[in-house]
């Protein structure tokens, strides 16, 4: 009975190990969600010719949200010396101070 105890519990322990040895999670960078909200922002976009007048403002209030985000993330990367893109995307290059 104990071999059969001990065997179900070494069972278990490897099930419990078993997710994260075939799968870790990563932090995303900085550079991981600048890339999310640029992609966010082009659907919001695509998305506006496929929206009914019902949802018109909601579709602008969209891609509005989205391109703010995407600026204000690569305004941060700048600050930052975050250098993955090319200097002539949208957005503020430099501070206005």
């Amino acid at each position: 009975m104990s071999r059969l105890l001990a065997f179900w519990q070494l069972i278990l322990k490897g099930l419990l190990r078993w997710p994260g040895s075939f799968y870790k999670r990563r932090t995303p960078t900085l550079v991981d969600i600048i890339d999310q909200a640029r992609r966010e922002w082009q659907e919001a976009l695509k998305e506006f010719h496929l929206v009914d007048n019902e949802m018109v403002d909601y579709a602008i209030f969209k891609i509005n949200t989205a391109e703010r985000r995407f600026m204000a993330l690569l305004n941060q990367a700048r600050r930052s010396g975050v250098t993955a893109w090319p200097p002539d995307l949208p957005g503020p290059v430099r501070s206005t101070g």
